[in-house]
């Protein structure tokens, strides 16, 4: 059950953070969502692929080292989806909720009600508030970043 939970977890946080290439040069989070998503739509594929032309090929004696190597490439995106997961869940560093506590009074300045960041903020709430900021903040913001 804890997998399930993890997974819709990292899903989730896949949705809120936003895909800003200026974050990408700080955050791994860009490069993973972008991978996650291309294996989420193409793994299927080159699982099932790769699947009919071992059993082409090879014939059906085969047949369980080709299902194994399916079950490996469709794991792919679950993969990512579990450390995106398990990320959202970390609590933030000192310097990354002091810069959180920023990007939050620019938001506030802006005339956006945002609430405050608490000392046990995890990155779920930094993506929260990064989006919002993605959708209301001038693109002077993110290139000061």
């Amino acid at each position: 059950m804890r997998l399930i939970s993890r997974l819709r977890e990292g899903s989730r946080y896949m949705q809120n953070w936003p895909l800003n290439r200026h974050l990408a040069a700080h955050f791994p989070e860009y490069r993973v969502i972008k991978a996650t998503r291309m294996a989420i739509t193409w793994m299927p594929v080159v699982a099932a692929v790769s699947l009919m032309v071992q059993l082409s090929q090879l014939g059906s004696d085969i047949l369980p080292l080709a299902l194994a190597q399916a079950a490996l490439i469709l794991s792919l995106p679950l993969q990512g989806l579990y450390w995106l997961g398990w990320r959202s869940a970390q609590p933030l560093p000192l310097p990354l909720l002091h810069w959180c506590t920023e990007v939050r009074e620019r938001l506030v300045e802006s005339g956006c009600h945002v609430a405050p960041i608490a000392p046990h903020s995890q990155y779920q709430h930094m993506a929260c508030l990064l989006k919002r900021a993605y959708e209301r903040l001038d693109s002077a913001f993110w290139r000061d970043l």
